[in-house]
């Protein structure tokens, strides 16, 4: 349905997965996985690394919302397994958690703002072909 022109705001339209594939990540910088953009929903967001010795240490998906800062971690990631954000309602924003992708599937997952930006990092000086791998799941209105 469409109100004056434009997209009715309670019926998101949904867009494009963004997709991150980094080769080589450098160790704390942060590679953007959906750039700054307005009136989001996150629906979803995984995260993946691929590497052939030592694990980086930890693999994060940072989330800013309205200029609030969720960061979703996972210590010592095995080795190219996909793992979901999972709102953990109970942990402050900057200690939310990134679980293996069969644990927090079935858990629902949305978070939506005005503004909304989502970024990865590792944390561990790359010396081999690594990439590191995310994928978001959003919407639009």
């Amino acid at each position: 349905m469409r109100i004056n022109g434009g997209f009715n705001p309670v019926c998101p339209l949904q867009m494009p997965d963004a997709v991150l594939s980094q080769a080589n990540p450098v160790s704390g910088v942060l590679y953007p996985v959906l750039p700054l953009n307005y009136n989001v929903r996150i629906i979803g967001a995984s995260a993946s690394i691929f590497f052939a010795l030592g694990a980086p240490d930890p693999l994060e998906l940072v989330i800013t919302i309205d200029g609030e800062v969720f960061t979703f971690t996972v210590n010592t990631p095995a080795n190219s397994t996909p793992y979901n954000a999972y709102i953990a309602e109970f942990a402050n924003n900057a200690s939310q958690v990134l679980n293996p992708a069969s644990f927090s599937s079935t858990r629902a997952f949305m978070l939506e703002g005005r503004s909304v930006s989502i970024n990865s990092r590792i944390t561990w000086a790359v010396d081999q072909p690594t990439p590191l791998n995310c994928r978001v799941k959003w919407a639009q209105w």
